[in-house]
């Protein structure tokens, strides 16, 4: 059964708040996430939010650049960069950063812009007018401050919302676009020269929903996974998913899992008498 219930903001809020619904999940903005937590509060209602993000995609200098390549471009550009898990932030340790943006150039200009119908379509449009000038807006902050821009050469269709596969180098912590989430194909690059300064800068982020790590050494995938701040981190690879596995995030990116057993927890209430698991609404 699949039930869509289209409409304003009085929609939601009057789900939430209705005294028959005993479990709320939510998966959106950090912004009406807090709403959601707010409207709860005080209630018995169980409560799951997977919310927004600032992933770190981190490459050391041992990666395979080509398998990098992919799961960069992937990570950012799938679905536009809609994505809570997007890799919008791109760290590159030092001695690649030059030969990995020239190639991941290279590679944006293969893109395929377009009718998000069409099979052959990579990226399509973004999902509202009002989304994409937060995204227009946001990349002009990002000119504004010293970032340098890069976007592929492409014609984008007369109608709907689009905007060009973009890549930000130059990018400082302090910039707009390396601290809040876009939501759109824009990606930021940021360089570092040691896995200690590189686990700083994935951090200082107040979100923490996921995060990837290229190299080929397993003890360094180890040392990043215990010290990343993000609730799933993936290691060569990118926004692969098992249903198995539980999923969410830390921080501002919100509490609670997805899938496998963990996922499962949030949905039942152990009956203290009998020890026995109840279904919840």
């Amino acid at each position: 059964v699949v039930n869509i219930v289209p409409g304003p903001a009085a929609i939601g809020t009057a789900l939430v708040s209705h005294p028959g619904v005993d479990k709320v999940a939510f998966t959106g903005s950090t912004e009406v996430g807090r709403l959601i937590a707010r409207a709860v509060a005080g209630t018995d209602k169980a409560l799951t939010l997977e919310l927004g993000g600032k992933a770190a995609n981190i490459v050391f200098d041992d990666a395979p650049l080509d398998q990098a390549i992919e799961g960069i471009v992937n990570g950012i550009y799938f679905n536009q960069g809609e994505v809570c898990c997007a890799g919008s932030r791109l760290l590159v340790q030092e001695p690649i950063a030059e030969a990995l943006v020239e190639r991941l150039k290279d590679r944006l200009a293969t893109i395929r812009v377009g009718d998000p119908l069409d099979k052959n379509t990579d990226v399509g449009a973004i999902n509202s007018r009002a989304q994409l000038e937060r995204i227009s807006a946001l990349v002009a902050s990002g000119v504004e401050e010293g970032a340098e821009l890069y976007q592929p050469r492409c014609e984008l269709p007369a109608r709907g919302y689009f905007f060009r596969p973009t890549l930000f180098t130059n990018v400082a912590m302090s910039h707009r676009i390396a601290r809040e989430e876009i939501f759109g194909p824009v990606l930021s690059v940021l360089t570092f020269r040691t896995p200690e300064e590189a686990i700083e800068k994935a951090n200082n982020t107040p979100y923490g929903l996921s995060a990837g790590v290229w190299t080929e050494k397993g003890s360094r995938i180890l040392l990043m996974t215990r010290r990343l701040k993000a609730g799933v981190v993936w290691a060569n690879t990118f926004n692969r998913f098992d249903p198995t596995s539980p999923f969410g995030g830390y921080k501002e990116s919100g509490y609670g899992r997805e899938g496998g057993v963990h996922g499962l927890h949030a949905y039942v209430r152990l009956d203290r008498k009998s020890t026995r698991l109840n279904s919840s609404h």
